[in-house]
């Protein structure tokens, strides 16, 4: 699985960028810990309710979340029921480069993992390889080489094409991994041959400071993206590329050929190197945004601002509207601290979203689930120290999960664990250990 190669270079822009988003998949692990065996099933009382109160019964859930979770020389990629800790099962062990981590993301469909990995000889976390793993047979195969190992795999909806960021000298890349299988608009390809790949978007590093692959909106086949821009333009913009799905690169593929075939040059006519750059239409912040969310029916997304909120320099949620192109704060419901605000997740419905707070004063850190418009706000119940940065809702709204951290503030988290938050006021903890990488959810069989 180890391909030898070159290093690149890792520009400042991809320092900053990772530092800023340290604990939604930091470069590198800490400490190479295992994590100990789940907790016996049926959860913790919430923090800061008698032990001697009933609880209510679990919600079940028809759903299991995977995850990654690290080894010092080789990660783990797990599958747990959030309603049930002790029903955990191994989905496969990747090896790595000793001291990082893989970033892992779950299939549409559930069937496979996409992920970055480090190599042995990798210098750098650019010098990533991509990999897909079938869960059910346990093989993965090499799809690209030299990509971005932070930078989290995007699947398009139908799961035919894998977006993947890469560089390519002094340009900053996004590629499109074609996955599909022969007969349906790709050629076979012989052992040991990459997948084809297309560049979609490009652009100089001293423009261009980070692409972060967002999502898609599967009706438009529109892929978006935040762009953090680099040179004169410092800021943050939202930005769309299609077409972002296998029948809509094969459909776009066969006019593309058609039209060629249609109209042939008499002579080759030298074709100038053109910066592919996507459809950059609006302005997110004129700052370094981070922790960026698109919402479920791709319609808004948040992300965090640094800014000053009541005379404190602190992070607070931002919504975009991709329609209307409007930008505007998250409303400040009652109760929420003036505090920083980390990794918003939206809730499967669309209509609210959860928010991380970092702890202020001698309280933890708790999440706020804030509707979109009016209504107040949910506080979950938060830990008995540190604090929650969510990772991601079950798909049917029943849990949410967290990787819950002891420590006070971003740059002392302390040790972290993964929990599970109920609906009904419960969390479901598994005991402290190693960092770990959101995948996914898949239906459980």
């Amino acid at each position: 699985m180890r391909v030898q190669f070159a290093g690149l270079r890792l520009s400042l822009a991809v320092a900053v960028i990772a530092g800023a988003a340290l604990l939604s998949y930091g470069c590198k692990g800490s400490g190479g810990q295992t994590a100990p065996s789940p907790t016996a099933p049926g959860g913790s009382p919430a923090a800061g309710t008698p032990t001697d109160t009933p609880q209510p019964p679990l919600d079940p859930t028809g759903y299991r979340f995977v995850y990654g979770e690290f080894g010092a020389e080789a990660d783990t990629i797990w599958s747990i029921k959030p309603n049930d800790i002790s029903d955990r099962l191994e989905v496969a062990k990747i090896p790595h480069k000793a001291g990082w981590a893989i970033t892992p993301a779950l299939s549409p469909d559930g069937e496979k993992i996409a992920y970055n990995v480090m190599p042995e000889e990798a210098l750098s976390p650019l010098d990533a390889d991509a990999y897909v793993l079938d869960v059910k047979s346990g093989e993965a195969k090499l799809v690209a080489r030299r990509v971005d190992l932070l930078t989290v795999p995007r699947w398009s909806p139908d799961g035919g094409l894998l977006f993947l960021r890469q560089n390519a000298g002094e340009d900053l890349t996004v590629i499109l991994v074609d996955l599909r299988e022969p007969g349906e608009g790709t050629p076979a390809a012989g052992e040991g041959v990459l997948p084809p790949l297309r560049t979609v978007l490009r652009q100089h590093e001293s423009d261009v400071l980070a692409y972060i692959l967002l999502g898609f909106d599967a009706k438009t086949a529109t892929m978006y993206f935040a762009q953090v821009q680099g040179g004169t333009e410092n800021g943050s913009f939202l930005g769309r590329y299609a077409p972002a799905t296998g029948e809509a690169v094969a459909t776009a593929t066969a006019i593309a050929d058609a039209t060629a075939t249609a109209t042939p040059a008499p002579t080759p006519i030298p074709i100038p190197d053109q910066r592919l750059s996507g459809d950059v239409y609006l302005v997110l912040s004129d700052q370094i945004a981070r922790d960026y969310a698109l919402s479920p029916d791709a319609s808004l997304v948040a992300f965090l601002v640094p800014g000053l909120v009541e005379g404190q320099f602190v992070a607070r949620t931002y919504l975009a509207d991709v329609q209307s192109e409007e930008v505007s704060p998250l409303r400040a419901p009652a109760g929420l601290a003036v505090g920083d605000q980390i990794s918003p997740a939206w809730h499967p419905d669309g209509k609210s979203i959860a928010v991380g707070q970092l702890p202020s004063g001698s309280e933890p850190g708790r999440v706020a689930v804030v509707p979109i418009g009016r209504g107040e706000a949910l506080f979950l119940p938060p830990p008995d120290k540190g604090f929650d940065q969510p990772l991601g809702w079950s798909p049917d709204g029943g849990y949410l999960a967290v990787a819950s951290f002891s420590g006070d503030s971003l740059g002392n988290p302390g040790p972290s664990r993964l929990v599970f938050i109920s609906m009904s006021g419960q969390r479901l903890a598994l005991p402290e250990g190693s960092e770990i990488r959101f995948a996914g959810w898949a239906v459980a069989e």
